[in-house]
């Protein structure tokens, strides 16, 4: 027993076996959405939907919460106590609890602690040392949690692959403990690795807290040399795109470059060569761009409307625009509107149609229509359906997408911690997984969305199951041996716990592009290796994209509170 998911699937076992215990409040607890970050909230439900939530602390009566305290002395996990003791601070403000609380955070964190997943264990040292400032904002109980932060930083000397150490700096730095001068040169050690072999995000975000650190202890020079490394990082990373063949990864690079020289006055000689090099890879870019045919359709209104809809926005309040910008698909019209084509031009639904992928092979047949089989019959109006659907995602991508797309990359720094930001509470995300959506997410916005799709298709279909998980189904089968098989894309699509917590536009949009075979059949593709990167940063590849970062806000209290914004604009 480890982790407050593991108490929750725990007591929801129980619970099924002996529901008049209240085993289902239990449960709820270990489910909170734990944001250590949040001082006041550090436990959010765990699913906002069409107006409703899950369980809060708020929500527990003062006979739960007496039984909680109660329960304390029965248990000696320590994160269990952790829990319920700061739940008893929160709701009671028991000081003796929230002390105790802390300390248990910390034992909990190191058990939990593994450089390879390495969230859960710093979650609980920065809700440790965020509840020790509030009981004892000027006693010794916050230093001690700092102490062990700081330790756990000199423990792993910068060899730590991900984020544990940068998190455990930051919160250092933040809180002006330990020392500067060790953990700087603990930042940089990390930041000239990371870059040496490619990590220049990893490295940039080393850098800039090298810096905070360096001049905490005076080393004002050096802390200039630092902003220096992460400024020549960009030009590092737009020549490596160059060599690539990407001038368009490359020119987003070259801006970045030549903003973050700007900002160095050591540097600024050199900006008339960087301004050459964007101006060569913007030329060159226009190589890369595809082609987009409206016809006799003029679309510039639309395209100037989509710009002004997200220009000047803050970025959590313009990445929300993006995801709900424009409505899905709406299936129902979408059916009666392709019955309507077929009644208009009734010859074409006569003729069987052949499908097939990227690489010419034939992987599905659309009937024709009037065989009489009710089955072949829906097959064939389905076939009708996407090929209306792509004209819809065409005219979504270019008219759009892509003009707000390239709004929010001009006026915002979008990088892991930006898209961290938006996304980390989402439901759809679990804990463990937060970094490979956010790495998706933000290859989407470089418009690199072969590598974005390669990431968060398979994340998608897991974060499903996890999305059922949380309601009690579970999404996997298991057979006489004890042998376990998780469900598969079309299965979890058709759960009807999912059609309630998803309206049929998602489930058509998701089932259509990542597992139909009449349709772009995107999830299969992308698993078996048939599809190029060239097809994959296609307008699908984009569209499907943009359903997934719909996806991911929808059970996110940002996008709940960004809506009831705009409602009262």
């Amino acid at each position: 027993m480890q982790r407050d998911r593991d108490f929750a699937a725990l007591f929801r076992h129980q619970h099924n076996s002996d529901p008049a215990v209240g085993w289902d409040i239990l449960a709820n607890v270990f489910d909170f959405l734990f944001t250590p970050k949040n001082t006041v909230q550090p436990f959010q439900p765990m699913l906002i939907i069409h107006g409703r939530r899950s369980m809060i602390p708020a929500d527990l009566s003062e006979d739960q919460l007496d039984r909680l305290k109660a329960s304390l002395s029965e248990v000696s996990d320590p994160e269990y106590r952790a829990r319920v003791g700061d739940i008893l601070w929160l709701c009671r403000r028991n000081a003796a609890a929230a002390r105790e609380a802390v300390t248990c955070y910390i034992a909990s964190g190191q058990r939990l602690e593994d450089s390879e997943h390495w969230v859960p264990a710093i979650d609980r040292y920065e809700r440790a040392v965020r509840l020790a400032r509030q009981i004892e904002p000027k006693g010794e109980l916050p230093g001690r949690v700092l102490r062990h932060i700081e330790e756990r930083v000199l423990h792993y000397q910068g060899q730590d692959p991900l984020y544990f150490s940068l998190k455990a700096l930051k919160l250092l730095d933040e809180f002006q403990y330990g020392n500067f001068s060790v953990l700087a040169d603990i930042a940089g050690k990390i930041a000239a690795s990371a870059s040496a072999f490619g990590g220049f995000d990893r490295a940039r975000r080393h850098y800039a807290v090298q810096a905070k650190l360096l001049r905490r202890a005076g080393r004002v020079p050096d802390a200039e040399d630092a902003m220096c490394a992460m400024a020549e990082t960009f030009v590092t990373e737009a020549e490596a795109q160059e060599r690539a063949g990407s001038f368009m990864g490359a020119h987003h690079f070259w801006q970045k470059a030549v903003n973050a020289f700007s900002d160095r006055p050591s540097l600024r000689s050199r900006l008339p060569e960087l301004r050459g090099r964007l101006a060569a890879a913007g030329r060159k870019t226009l190589g890369e761009m595809k082609i987009a045919s409206t016809g006799e359709v003029d679309i510039s209104a639309e395209v100037e409307a989509s710009r002004a809809l997200v220009r000047g926005l803050p970025w959590d309040d313009a990445f929300f625009q993006l995801a709900v910008m424009t409505p899905l698909i709406d299936v129902t019209k979408l059916r009666e509107a392709t019955i309507e084509r077929m009644q208009e031009f009734p010859l074409a639904p006569l003729i069987q149609g052949d499908v097939f992928d990227h690489a010419g092979r034939k992987i599905a047949v659309r009937p024709a229509i009037g065989s009489g089989d009710p089955k072949r019959e829906e097959q064939a109006i389905e076939g009708f359906m996407d090929e209306q659907a792509r004209v819809h995602r065409h005219f979504t991508v270019h008219a759009i997408l892509a003009p707000a797309m390239r709004v929010l990359r001009d006026e915002h720094v979008i990088d892991d911690e930006a898209i961290e930001f938006v996304i980390r509470d989402s439901a759809l995300v679990p804990e463990s997984h937060l970094s490979l959506f956010v790495t998706g997410v933000r290859a989407g916005f470089q418009f690199d969305f072969s590598t974005a799709l390669h990431l968060l298709v398979p994340q998608v279909e897991n974060g499903l199951r996890h999305v059922l998980e949380q309601s009690d189904v579970v999404p996997r089968n298991i057979d006489a041996d004890g042998v376990e098989d998780v469900w598969r894309l079309g299965r979890i699509l058709d759960h009807e716990k999912l059609r309630e917590i998803f309206d049929e536009d998602m489930l058509y949009e998701l089932r259509t592009l990542m597992a139909g075979r009449l349709g772009p059949n995107l999830r299969n593709l992308i698993a078996h290796g048939l599809l190029n990167e060239q097809a994959l940063n296609g307008e699908m590849g984009f569209y499907l994209w943009w359903v997934i970062v719909r996806l991911i806000c929808l059970p996110t209290p940002g996008l709940a509170a960004f809506i009831e914004r705009r409602r009262n604009d």
